[in-house]
């Protein structure tokens, strides 16, 4: 008996599922930062890659390569963000002007807002609702707060992961010859599994991006809607939140589009953003990520599905990456046309 557990416990099996466990009890425990673990890995991902290929055509110091990639990265997005803001705030000055225009045009409208409005002040349900929702709104730019303060120490930190990757290398390594190897080679193998399979989900979920923003673009041109540059940059980079950045785009998109255009052109808009959401959840991102990881669509779909309702927001990035990982895990073979990580102790 002692023998065969003696046998069991140095099996490479046994370390390389013991060291599964031990991962997944480190990020139940470190859920909390989610957000801003998975930020980061997307950062070094795409920062590693940019810097690979800087490096192999410029013939540059890898520090060099390194600050010359982030200062173009930050570059990119003041320059973006410094062409959005300003036009958004000058169409955001002239809505009430617009609303003047439009109740001179309607004048009943004004009618029904005063009859409305003394309803709803004479309505104590309705201020206390008022409260909740007030409440909760600032609720939500709070975390709207936290959220950007994840994304600037994300991108901190996969800069200094980037700048300092091969003095992290040495650190690493010195884990594998360790009293502990067993453990901390395996641990090791899964984590960089985990990262390959996330990274070409991401570069898949820029792809998703990138054709939105063509076909929201093209619609919008369609519609004849002024500052199509700008409007397509901010789609671009909301587009990179899912769902809710499909939401948060509606907010510029809906304002221009009735200050130009009134009522009509404020529908033919919100059409236009369904149309392209149910485009991209029910055949572009389920299609395009099934090629990805080599699952079958129906799979894939479903993933998304459940993974939403697991996860929340970050379950329709981090849900197919999960079961294409534990795919590998388990040592199913999907026969991937990439070039295969080999995590399994047994390759």
């Amino acid at each position: 008996m002692l023998t065969s557990l003696k046998r069991l416990w140095q099996s490479p099996l046994t370390a390389y599922y013991s060291a599964l466990v031990i991962l997944i009890i480190i990020a139940w425990f470190a859920r909390g930062f989610l957000s801003l673990a998975l930020f980061t890995i997307i950062f070094i991902y795409l920062g590693n890659a940019a810097i690979m290929g800087t490096e192999r055509h410029l013939h540059l110091h890898h520090g060099l390569a390194t600050l010359l990639i982030y200062l173009l990265f930050l570059g990119i997005l003041v320059a973006a963000f410094s062409q959005i803001i300003p036009p958004l705030v000058t169409e955001a000055e002239s809505l009430p002007h617009a609303v003047s225009k439009l109740i001179q045009t309607y004048p009943q409208l004004e009618g029904y807002a005063k009859k409305l409005t003394k309803e709803l002040s004479q309505n104590a349900t309705v201020i206390s609702n008022g409260k909740a929702l007030f409440t909760t709104g600032m609720g939500k730019l709070s975390r709207l707060s936290s959220g950007v303060e994840t994304i600037v120490l994300a991108f901190f930190f996969s800069f200094i992961f980037n700048l300092t990757k091969r003095q992290l290398q040495h650190f690493a390594h010195a884990f594998t010859l360790s009293r502990f190897a067993k453990l901390f080679v395996p641990m090791g193998q899964l984590i960089l599994s985990f990262v390959q399979i996330f990274g070409t989900v991401i570069e898949t979920q820029l792809l998703i991006c990138s054709i939105n923003t063509v076909l929201m673009v093209l619609g919008l041109w369609i519609l004849h809607m002024p500052s199509l540059l700008i409007l397509g940059i901010a789609i671009f980079f909301l587009g990179l939140i899912p769902v809710a950045g499909v939401l948060i785009s509606m907010i510029p998109l809906t304002i221009v589009a009735f200050i130009t255009g009134g009522w009509i052109r404020l529908v033919e808009v919100i059409i236009l953003v369904i149309l392209i959401h149910m485009f991209e959840s029910y055949f572009l991102h389920p299609r395009l990520m099934a090629n990805a990881t080599n699952l079958p669509i129906f799979v894939t779909f479903i993933t998304l599905i459940v993974s939403e309702q697991v996860f929340g927001t970050w379950g329709l990035i981090v849900g197919v990456p999960l079961v294409a990982f534990f795919l590998k895990v388990f040592d199913v073979n999907l026969k991937r046309t990439s070039p295969r990580v080999s995590v399994h102790p047994s390759d």
